[in-house]
């Protein structure tokens, strides 16, 4: 039987601020990080750094694949006119507002532990 594509996985070299390191996830979720870095601007690298900087107890891959799940969901907010608003009436920045998040998130589980 033929491996489904989402659950192969991939072994990447990431730099998380001055040190390297490897990370593995499902192709599919490296594909929607590449996705997310495109759409914010910002390296792949850049990410892993801020998800590390908010990350408590939970791995690595664990906390990015987490971090695209709280950015897609507030994709979904704002398209569903559910997103909290800004000064000014605008929605938050997608990439700021996922981190805090996930950073709210990592502390809550933190505390549960």
């Amino acid at each position: 039987m033929p491996q489904v594509r989402s659950l192969d996985r991939s072994r990447r070299n990431v730099f998380i601020g001055d040190r390297r390191t490897s990370v593995s996830l499902e192709i599919l979720v490296w594909e929607s990080l590449v996705d997310v870095c495109r759409r914010e601007e910002i390296s792949l690298d850049e990410i892993c750094t801020e998800v590390e900087d908010r990350r408590v107890s939970s791995s690595m891959s664990s906390s990015l694949r987490m971090f695209l799940l709280i950015y897609y969901r507030f994709l979904v907010e704002v398209a569903e006119g559910l997103a909290p608003r800004g000064r000014g009436g605008s929605a938050p920045n997608a990439l700021k507002e996922a981190l805090k998040r996930l950073a709210a998130e990592q502390r809550r589980h933190a505390a549960n532990a």
